[in-house]
C-alpha cells in the first residue's frame, strides 16, 4: 500500500516496476492520513486522484477520497467531514473506468452509527462497487497521525462489518494493527488491514513479540513498551515460538533499527496466519494477561459468532 499524492514520479516508477517485477499487490492510498495530520487540504484528493487513477492501472486497489474525523472533532465538524467523504467518493468512483471500478474502496467514516449507515447506504447503490475500507478509528499521538483501536471504534468497526458483509462487500481496516490489537481486527471479522505500526515502533526501540504488548530493545526507558533483556529473550523466543535471524541475540535488535523493522513485520504476518489457525480461546490465552485488548476481547467474545480469516 502506498500514497501517491505523497510521493513523486520517480518512486511511483520504481513501485510500479517493483509491482510488475515480483506480482504484487498494491493498493493505492487514497492520501486521507495527510489530510488527517495537515500535509495536505481535502480538496486536493479529488483531482489528483481523478488523474492518477486515469493514468495508472497497475492497481490491485484504488482507494477513494476520505476525510477522516478526529476524535475531538465536534459533532457538525465529523458530519461535514463524512458529507465530503460521500460526495467525493461518489464523484470519484462514477469517472473511474468499469474495471477500475471494481477493484475501487469506499471509506466509511463517521462516530455515530447512522453516519455510519449513510455511507454504507450510499455505498450500496453504487454499482460494481465490491470493497469499502473502515477509517474512523480513535486518533491520537502528534498531529493525531497514530490510529487506535478504542472500544467505540471497534464497536462501529463490528458494526460496519456486519452490515457490509449482508451487502456482498469486502471490509478493509485502515492504519492499525499491533500485535495486540490483531485479535480484535480478527473478532470484529475484518477481510483485510494495513499497518506501519511494524516500522513506525522500531523507530522508537521497540520489537513485537506474536501476542505480546510491544518491548524495547534499546534499553531507552524514556521510550515507550517494557524493557527487553538479553536473559529474557530467548525464553520469550520460546514462549511465542518466533524464531527469525533478526532476533537471535539483543545486539541485533538494540544496535539495528532494520533488524527491528523486519523482525516486527516477520511477527505481524505469522500472527495474521497463526489467528486463522487458533480458537479465540487459544488466541485469549496467548495474550498479555494485564492487555486491555485481551480484556476488551474476552467481553466481546462471548457474543460474537466465529469469525474468518484475514489478510494484510
Amino acid at each position: 500500500m502506498f500514497t501517491p499524492i505523497s510521493q513523486g514520479p520517480e518512486t511511483h516508477g520504481e513501485i510500479e516496476a517493483l509491482t510488475k517485477r515480483f506480482d504484487l499487490n498494491v493498493m493505492f492510498d487514497s492520501g486521507g492520513y495527510e489530510v488527517q495530520v495537515g500535509n495536505k487540504e481535502f480538496d486536493d484528493l479529488y483531482s489528483y486522484l481523478i488523474d492518477f487513477y486515469g493514468e495508472n492501472n497497475w492497481g490491485h486497489r484504488y482507494v477513494l477520497p476520505d476525510n477522516v474525523p478526529l476524535t475531538d472533532d465536534p459533532p457538525n465538524v465529523v458530519d461535514r467531514k463524512v458529507d465530503e467523504t460521500l460526495s467525493a467518493t461518489e464523484m470519484c468512483f462514477r469517472r473511474l473506468s468499469e474495471d477500475r471500478q471494481s477493484r475501487a474502496v469506499a471509506v466509511v467514516q463517521g462516530h455515530t452509527t447512522d453516519q455510519l449507515y449513510r455511507c454504507l447506504n450510499k455505498y450500496s447503490q453504487l454499482d460494481g462497487l465490491q470493497h469499502v475500507g473502515f477509517g474512523s478509528f480513535g486518533t491520537g499521538g502528534v498531529s493525531n497521525g497514530v490510529n487506535m483501536l478504542t472500544t467505540e471504534a471497534f464497536h462501529n468497526l463490528s458494526t460496519v462489518v456486519d452490515r457490509a458483509h449482508e451487502e456482498g462487500l469486502s471490509v478493509h481496516a485502515f492504519g492499525v494493527g499491533g500485535p495486540t490489537s490483531l485479535p480484535l481486527l480478527h473478532e470484529a471479522g475484518v477481510d483485510s488491514f494495513d499497518t506501519t505500526s511494524w516500522m513506525r515502533s522500531s523507530g522508537y526501540g521497540n520489537v513485537f513479540f506474536p501476542f505480546k504488548s510491544r518491548f524495547n530493545a534499546s534499553h531507552r526507558k524514556n521510550r515507550s513498551g517494557n524493557v527487553l533483556t538479553a536473559s529474557e529473550l530467548p525464553h520469550l523466543r520460546a514462549e511465542t515460538g518466533h524464531k527469525c535471524p533478526f532476533c537471535e541475540n539483543i545486539r541485533n535488535l538494540r544496535n539495528n533499527r532494520w533488524d527491528r523493522v523486519i523482525h516486527n513485520l516477520i511477527v505481524i504476518h505469522e500472527m495474521t496466519n497463526q489467528m486463522t489457525e487458533m480458537t479465540t480461546e487459544e488466541i485469549i490465552g496467548a495474550m498479555d494477561p494485564n492487555s486491555r485488548y485481551r480484556k476488551r476481547l474476552e467481553d466481546v467474545q462471548k457474543t460474537r459468532p466465529v469469525r474468518g480469516p484475514i489478510s494484510t
